[in-house]
């Protein structure tokens, strides 16, 4: 078959403009950096960072100290330096060894213009909060008591020794290590827990979400007392692990069944308190968990 005449005539402005015309390139915007060591002052206990979007990294150490990393997007040079100077942290105290510092979007600037890395060194005893809208925390081996109250962001915390409070609007929390308390918090988001090891203070974890659905991990041989709140038929166990419901209690003026979660043959370590209206998972941990191993191989 031979194709009409006439639809060359239609596809050769086609193949024209194809060729001719002006291609669609994205506008190219400058990037520029900075980095602050900020100057807490001395005996500086408490540390509150706030920050809309960028990541913040916790880690252990001698002293309280903290670095960030600015990163500012403009149409031209002269605007990228003129919005780089104005991002400037804004470090004030905020009660008797306490400091608070800031990273906030210039005005006129759009919210994706400026991105902040942190890098906080904590030591044992010490106490960082974190509030932000769309950044991501990571902490490594954190021995300091940690808070974060973020919004879209991951927060991946590995504890050794502190108590962490995390909650989050609509991002995962994922909780490991070796801590005495936790409550984690968040309204669409998946929990992920390895449990810690049995200490010589008993373990308390608060757990909540609205949507995403918790997920656990038990050691061999390890039982909490279960107080929760939802329907317990969504409560799934691996083979090794049992749950054992025992009454209905009111606690602070909520009722919870209360039962035994894990080994039903030994003593409670702590008291895991939930509240979940979705699938709650509950897993035998093959493998040990980063902190526990690392400090066992270190002695």
């Amino acid at each position: 078959l031979r194709p009409a005449p006439w639809i060359g005539a239609l596809l050769l402005p086609l193949l024209w403009s194809a060729q001719c015309g002006t291609p669609y390139r994205v506008p190219l915007r400058v990037q520029k950096s900075v980095e602050h060591q900020l100057d807490l002052a001395s005996g500086c206990e408490r540390l509150e960072v706030l920050y809309h979007e960028g990541l913040l990294t916790v880690e252990p150490g001698p002293a309280l100290t903290c670095t960030v990393h600015i990163e500012v997007l403009a149409a031209d040079e002269a605007a990228a330096a003129t919005l780089l100077a104005q991002a400037t942290p804004l470090l004030a105290p905020t009660g008797k060894n306490a400091m608070q510092v800031q990273v906030t979007v210039p005005p006129g600037a759009s919210l994706d213009a400026l991105r902040t890395t942190w890098r906080v060194v904590a030591p044992a005893g010490s106490n960082l909060v974190a509030r932000t809208r769309r950044g991501s925390v990571v902490a490594h081996g954190a021995t300091a008591d940690l808070e974060v109250l973020g919004g879209s962001g991951v927060i991946d915390v590995r504890m050794n020794g502190g108590s962490a409070v995390l909650s989050t609007t609509s991002g995962s929390i994922l909780l490991s290590g070796t801590y005495p308390f936790a409550d984690l918090h968040t309204g669409i988001g998946r929990i992920d827990v390895a449990m810690p090891p049995a200490g010589d203070t008993p373990t308390e974890l608060r757990l909540a979400t609205k949507s995403g659905g918790v997920f656990l991990d038990l050691r061999p041989n390890q039982a909490f007392e279960f107080q929760f709140r939802g329907l317990t038929r969504l409560v799934e166990c691996d083979p090794e692990v049992r749950v054992q419901w025992q009454q209905v209690r009111e606690i602070e003026g909520i009722e919870y069944t209360v039962g035994k979660l894990g080994s039903l043959l030994t003593q409670p370590q702590g008291v895991l308190q939930m509240e979940s209206s979705e699938l709650v998972r509950v897993r035998l941990a093959s493998v040990p968990d980063r902190t526990a191993a690392s400090a066992e191989n270190s002695k």
